[in-house]
């Protein structure tokens, strides 16, 4: 299932600190893979930071990190306001608005520098829109007159269409109804480059090809989806938990052991000890009797 042969991004030896002093993450090392995985972890674990480490938004405290590609991130909120158009969320305005004035006969060479190879900007956008159900919403429409699911679908669509080697989603599902769910998994399933997850949401989960744990300041990852790392976890666990019963089995029986073979040597020694307070008992009777004798 997994095609994670080759690190798309590596972490080496990655700290962060936050200002006031808190350590978000600590002599981090790691890598994500060239397919989807999935970043899990507990509240408060440093997932986020460590997107926006990886995406460029934070520097590094100490540590670096190093990716295949350009890479592109889309934070929990989006921070658009109501009257931006929708080709701004998807990140095109500028390429559009180049492309329209080259089209109406400007020449302008900083034109053609914002365009570079997306002459075709404007039919993939459309076509990324078709895919998530928006086909009839044109690139000029405002972004208030989409839903927040919607919103969130079309700056999610926009990294596709800016074809990014590698692309971060935080928490991409948390104001998705279900329907929409399903049409950001189906994008999921067809994405084309690197993607790295954070997400409590076990069904988009199971999209991803790879499963990475940042727990307890490490990065731990496991070739398959949430649940064959849920899987592997609890076996884990209970292998390890019976290990412990059977060290602990095996402590009790030696101490057993061990005070039966205290116990008998007791025994022996007062057996002995016995033996030899008879045996003199008995020579100083005789020597008595034969005193007396």
């Amino acid at each position: 299932m997994s095609t994670l042969h080759r690190s798309a991004v590596t972490l080496t030896d990655l700290s962060f600190e936050w200002p006031d002093g808190t350590v978000a993450l600590s002599h981090l090392t790691g890598t994500f893979g060239t397919g989807r995985t999935g970043l899990v972890g507990d509240n408060g674990a440093g997932k986020s930071t460590l997107l926006r480490l990886v995406a460029g938004l934070l520097a590094p405290t100490s540590g670096r990190v190093t990716t295949s590609g350009d890479v592109a991130y889309l934070p929990q909120t989006l921070t658009l306001g109501q009257d931006a158009s929708v080709a701004r969320l998807l990140g095109i305005d500028g390429t559009l608005a180049a492309l329209r004035a080259i089209e109406s006969g400007d020449v302008d060479e900083r034109h053609f520098d914002a365009v570079g190879d997306d002459w075709d900007v404007e039919a993939r956008a459309a076509q990324a829109l078709a895919e998530i159900g928006l086909d009839g919403v044109g690139l000029d429409r405002r972004v208030g007159e989409l839903s927040g699911g919607e919103a969130m679908l079309v700056a999610i669509s926009g990294l596709r269409v800016r074809r990014s080697a590698i692309t971060l989603l935080d928490e991409p599902t948390n104001n998705l109804d279900r329907g929409t769910r399903a049409r950001l998994a189906a994008l999921v399933d067809d994405w084309p480059g690197t993607l790295v997850v954070v997400s409590h949401d076990l069904d988009l989960l199971e999209h991803m090809d790879e499963t990475a744990e940042l727990h307890a300041g490490r990065l731990t990852t496991f070739g398959g989806p949430y649940s064959a790392w849920r899987d592997q976890l609890e076996a884990d666990q209970a292998a390890a938990a019976q290990a412990a019963r059977t060290a602990e089995q095996t402590l009790r029986a030696e101490k057993r052991q061990r005070v039966e073979a205290e116990t008998k040597l007791a025994r022996r020694e007062r057996t002995a000890r016995t033996a030899q307070a008879n045996r003199t008992g008995s020579r100083i009777s005789m020597g008595l009797r034969a005193s007396a004798a």
